[in-house]
C-alpha cells in the first residue's frame, strides 16, 4: 500500500514541477463598476438588436431603398440633362488613381487615430486591430439610421479582441469628441464662406445645410453643456427625459437617465484627459481634421477626372462638399440617401455639365459610402468565416507559449539553484 501512494506521488510531482506557477497564469477577469456594466450592457443590446433576423432584414430593405433612390435620381438625370456614355468621355485615368491614393489616406488617418488610442490604453499598438474597428464602425454607420450603430458595434468588437471594457467604452468616445471638434471648425468656416458668397451656391443646399448644421450644433453643444456642467446637466436630462416618458417617446426613463448620464460623464472625463495632454490633442486633432479634409476634397479630385486639374477651384469644392454633407446629415436613412445624391446633383451640375453628372455622382457614391458597405461587409464575413477562429487559436498559443516561456525559465532557475549549490558544497569540501 505504501508502494503504491508513493508511486501516485511521484507521478503527481512528475505532472507538475515543484514551485511551479501555473495556476498563476490564469487569465483574470477584470473587476468593473455597476455603472461600466451599464454602459456594456446598453452596447451589447444594441449588437444584439442589431443582429437580429429582423434587424438584417431591415437593412435589406434599407439598401434596396438606397439602390431604388440612386437609380432614380440617375434615371431622373437622364431624362432631364444630356447624358453621355461613358465611352465617349474624356477621362483621366491617372485622376482615378488619385482619388484611391486620397481615400487611403483618409482611411489611414482614421485608423491612425483608434490605433493612437488603443496605444495609449493599452501600451502597445495594434493596427490591423484599429483598421477593423474603423471598418466595422464604418459599416455599421452605413447600415443605420442617422450612423447610430458604429460606436456600439466598435465597443464589442475592441472588447472581444482583449481590450479592457473600461478601454473599449473610451476609445470610441474620444475619437468621437474629436470628429465632431474638427467636423464643427471646418463646417463653420465652410458657412460663412457660403454665406458670404451666397450666389455662387445652390440655394436648396445652402438652406438645407443650415438646418444641419444647426441640428447637429444642438446636438454637439448639448452634450458638451452636459459634460461641463454636471449638476444642472443632470437635471435637464431628468426633465427632458420625464417630457419625453409623458409623451410615450421614452418608456423606460431610469434605463435612459442611467445611459444618457455614462455617456455624459465618458465624455468629461476624456475631455480633461486630452486637454492635460497637448501632445495627445494635437495628435488626434490632426488625425481627424487630416480625415476630415480630404472626405471634402474628393469631389475636386473626381472633377479632375472628367475635365482636368484646375487648382483655382479646390476651395470652392472643398465648401461645396462641406455643404452637402450638412444638408444630409439630418435625413433619417442609413448614408443619407436620397437628400445626398439631390444635394450634390445641385451643387455641382455646373461644373458637369457636359455629361460626366450622373458618372461624377456615382464615382462620388461609391468612395464615400460604398466602399465602406463591402469593405465593411467583407470583413465582417471573413470574421465571422474565419477571423474570429483564428484570433482563439493566437490566444491559446499565446497561453502556451508563456507557459513554455514560464517552465523554461522556472527550470534554468532551479539549474542555476542547485548549481550554485553544488559549487558552495565543493567550496566547503576543499
Amino acid at each position: 500500500m505504501n508502494m503504491k501512494k508513493n508511486a501516485e506521488k511521484n507521478l503527481n510531482e512528475n505532472k507538475e514541477p515543484s514551485g511551479s506557477n501555473f495556476s498563476q497564469l490564469e487569465i483574470e477577469i477584470p473587476v468593473i463598476s455597476q455603472e461600466e456594466k451599464a454602459k456594456l450592457d446598453a452596447s451589447q443590446q444594441a449588437v444584439a438588436k442589431q443582429k437580429g433576423k429582423r434587424k438584417k432584414v431591415w437593412n435589406a430593405l434599407l439598401l434596396a431603398f438606397n439602390i431604388c433612390v440612386v437609380a432614380g435620381i440617375l434615371l431622373y438625370q437622364v431624362f432631364q440633362s444630356e447624358f453621355v456614355p461613358l465611352s465617349d468621355l474624356d477621362i483621366n485615368i491617372g485622376y482615378i488613381f488619385v482619388c484611391v491614393a486620397v481615400f487611403c489616406t483618409l482611411v489611414f488617418f482614421d485608423t491612425l487615430s483608434i490605433s493612437y488610442l488603443i496605444k495609449k490604453s493599452c501600451k502597445h499598438s495594434r493596427f490591423i486591430l484599429s483598421f477593423k474597428t474603423n471598418l466595422c464602425g464604418r459599416y455599421y454607420d452605413a447600415v443605420t439610421p442617422l450612423s447610430t450603430g458604429g460606436q456600439p458595434f466598435q465597443v464589442a468588437y475592441l472588447m472581444s479582441r482583449d481590450v479592457p471594457s473600461t478601454k473599449a467604452l473610451s476609445i470610441p468616445i474620444a475619437k468621437l469628441f474629436f470628429q465632431q471638434l474638427t467636423w464643427f471648425i471646418i463646417s463653420l468656416v465652410s458657412l460663412i464662406i457660403s454665406f458670404v458668397n451666397y450666389s455662387s451656391f445652390s440655394s436648396f443646399v445652402n438652406i438645407s445645410s443650415y438646418i444641419g448644421f444647426v441640428l447637429s450644433f444642438a446636438v454637439l453643444f448639448f452634450t458638451l453643456f452636459l459634460s461641463v456642467s454636471k449638476n444642472v446637466g443632470k437635471k435637464l436630462v431628468a426633465k427632458s427625459l420625464k417630457l419625453l416618458q409623458k409623451m410615450k417617446i421614452v418608456k423606460n426613463y431610469e434605463k435612459q437617465y442611467q445611459r444618457v448620464t455614462a455617456y455624459v460623464e465618458d465624455y468629461q472625463n476624456i475631455m480633461r484627459e486630452y486637454v492635460k495632454s497637448k501632445k495627445d490633442f494635437f495628435v488626434m486633432f490632426f488625425c481627424m481634421a487630416a480625415k476630415t479634409l480630404l472626405t471634402y476634397s474628393l469631389p475636386f479630385f473626381i472633377y479632375c477626372v472628367f475635365n482636368g486639374f484646375d487648382g483655382s477651384l479646390y476651395g470652392s469644392f472643398l465648401v461645396m462638399g462641406v455643404l452637402v454633407d450638412l444638408a444630409s446629415s439630418f435625413i433619417p436613412l442609413p448614408g443619407g440617401t436620397g437628400m445626398n445624391e439631390v444635394s450634390f446633383s445641385m451643387m455641382f451640375q455646373p461644373y458637369f455639365a457636359h455629361g460626366p453628372l450622373i458618372w461624377a455622382l456615382l464615382l462620388w457614391r461609391f468612395f464615400t459610402y460604398y466602399v465602406y458597405l463591402i469593405l465593411g461587409f467583407g470583413m465582417v464575413t471573413y470574421d465571422v468565416a474565419y477571423g474570429n477562429r483564428k484570433y482563439r487559436w493566437l490566444k491559446v498559443e499565446r497561453r502556451l507559449q508563456q507557459e513554455s516561456k514560464s517552465f523554461k525559465e522556472e527550470q534554468i532557475s532551479t539549474f542555476r539553484k542547485a548549481r550554485e549549490y553544488r559549487r558552495r558544497r565543493q567550496l566547503r569540501k576543499s
